[in-house]
């Protein structure tokens, strides 16, 4: 108990670690009180560079000034937005047009409706009895949910399907860390699947395999997640991947959770937005796949917190009962603002896409050119990139009496030093020097990430200009270090 208060906090959120992102961000803020090599480069956190589109501000602008926007809203979000989201799902995954009736107005006339009048409190117009959507393979509005943001609806679902105290979940690793804090939080367990760093830390669904072999109905987890373009490393799994993990988590009667939050950013050959996926297609998708969303990183809102969950109406149907406890409904200005925008802004989602892949081209070429620095995987928002070796002893060249250094040194000293700001690989693994854990919860073949010589470079909330001034600085950490020869041999 803290000697600040005279009554306890939960143990769960006692042993949650705190945020991480503002650490690295201090070791930021240092570096400016003496800025030797010139403007801070922050790397650190997956937000968008730049402003919303106009369109979305003056929207945004007309909605929030709107009095009855002020009201609650449906719990499951404005049918309007669900309806409109739906398509460009269906436009973007090159799924059929729905077949669906149960709406009995347009999109157009649901946009017109009084706050609050739609005839089911969670945003329907059907009966809230109705467990199966209309249309198989694709995607309908009765499929969608609209939350307060990705994060949230990630919560919601280990709710909804994990039993506290007695659940555990596959998950890959690295694991984006606010994901482990729900688990924490939540008191379930994590069963971390090992990322190979030779094949772009894609995870190993054979080590998945062997698990779920092993284990009887009780211990079997509830879901597999999967995260795609994968936050850190960047990974994008392949259609043909991830229907190994559909079939997969279908043959044990287990939910795949498909986080798309980067969703938008996935390329086709000419380096626009692609098809992330083909699993829409499949009959009976909603009796496995879970997919979150979020329109923080397509329509560059992250402020507003709006994220979604595709999936089955009977399980929306207890997504609206928690998510009643939680928010009530989504902000209302920015579903209301977005619900007649989203047709008109493919075009700045394509052009958006076409940006950040030249910018990941340009980073790669950037960071490979410095001798001993590797672009191991990059997608989406991210980059995942091993430092040289040599730095893991080199701490006596830092001022540093210990025997080997780890992401969080290389992170901090290259954030206070040279104002480059990163994530250190170890705030997306579990304690490094927990043998235990790394012996009961990672499975098999997963020794080689404690070697922890990654840093995650966040690329989409800078400009190419940052990504040129990197190298130099990449070069000066070198020469601290230690490092002879400072870029490669052409």
């Amino acid at each position: 108990m803290s000697n600040l208060l005279k009554f306890s906090i939960a143990p769960a959120v006692e042993a949650t670690e705190a945020p991480p992102i503002p650490r690295a961000q201090a070791w930021g803020r240092e570096y400016l009180l003496s800025p030797t090599y010139g403007d801070l480069l922050d790397l650190s956190q997956g937000v968008p560079k730049n402003a919303p589109h106009p369109s979305v501000l003056e929207a945004l602008a007309g909605s929030s000034s709107d009095p009855l926007s002020a009201r609650y809203g449906p719990i499951l979000g404005e049918l309007a937005l669900r309806e409109a989201y739906a398509e460009e799902i269906r436009v973007q995954y090159q799924l059929p047009s729905s077949s669906s009736t149960s709406t009995s107005q347009s999109t157009k006339d649901t946009a017109k409706l009084v706050p609050g009048s739609s005839s089911n409190q969670d945003g329907s117009t059907q009966s809230p009895e109705a467990e199966v959507s209309k249309g198989k393979g694709t995607v309908n509005f009765d499929d969608i949910s609209i939350t307060t943001g990705c994060n949230m609806a990630f919560l919601v679902l280990i709710m909804a399907l994990c039993p506290s105290g007695n659940s555990s979940v596959m998950i890959p690793l690295p694991s984006y860390f606010n994901q482990m804090m729900v688990f924490s939080l939540q008191g379930v367990e994590p069963i971390y699947i090992p990322g190979d760093f030779t094949n772009g830390f894609k995870p190993d669904i054979q080590a998945a395999r062997n698990y779920l072999s092993t284990v009887n109905e009780e211990g079997k987890p509830k879901m597999i997640v999967l995260v795609s373009p994968n936050n850190p490393t960047g990974a994008v799994y392949r259609h043909e991947e991830l229907k190994e993990w559909y079939d997969l988590a279908k043959k044990h009667g287990m939910a795949l959770v498909l986080d798309e939050t980067y969703r938008d950013f996935v390329e086709d050959e000419q380096g626009g937005r692609g098809v992330p996926h083909r699993l829409f297609e499949e009959e009976d998708w909603r009796e496995t796949l879970v997919c979150l969303g979020s329109f923080s990183k397509g329509y560059r809102i992250p402020g507003h917190r709006l994220g979604s969950i595709i999936a089955s109406p009977a399980l929306l149907k207890h997504v609206t009962t928690i998510s009643d406890c939680m928010q009530i409904c989504a902000p209302r200005p920015p579903q209301i603002a977005l619900s007649p925008l989203l047709p008109s802004l493919r075009s700045d989602l394509e052009e958006s896409s076409k940006a950040l892949s030249h910018r990941r081209h340009l980073f790669v070429d950037v960071v490979n050119k410095v001798q001993g620095w590797k672009v191991t995987s990059i997608g989406g928002y991210f980059a995942y990139v091993s430092f040289p070796k040599e730095y893991i002893h080199a701490s006596a060249n830092v001022g540093l009496k210990r025997k080997r250094l780890g992401s969080e040194d290389i992170s901090l000293i290259l954030a206070k030093k040279f104002g480059v700001v990163t994530l250190p690989g170890s705030f997306f693994m579990p304690d490094l020097k927990d043998d235990e854990i790394w012996e009961k919860d990672v499975l098999k073949g997963g020794e080689g990430l404690r070697e922890d010589i990654w840093l995650r470079f966040a690329v989409a909330n800078v400009g190419d200009e940052v990504i040129l001034k990197l190298g130099p600085r990449l070069e000066e950490m070198n020469k601290l270090m230690g490092i002879g020869e400072l870029s490669k041999t052409e």
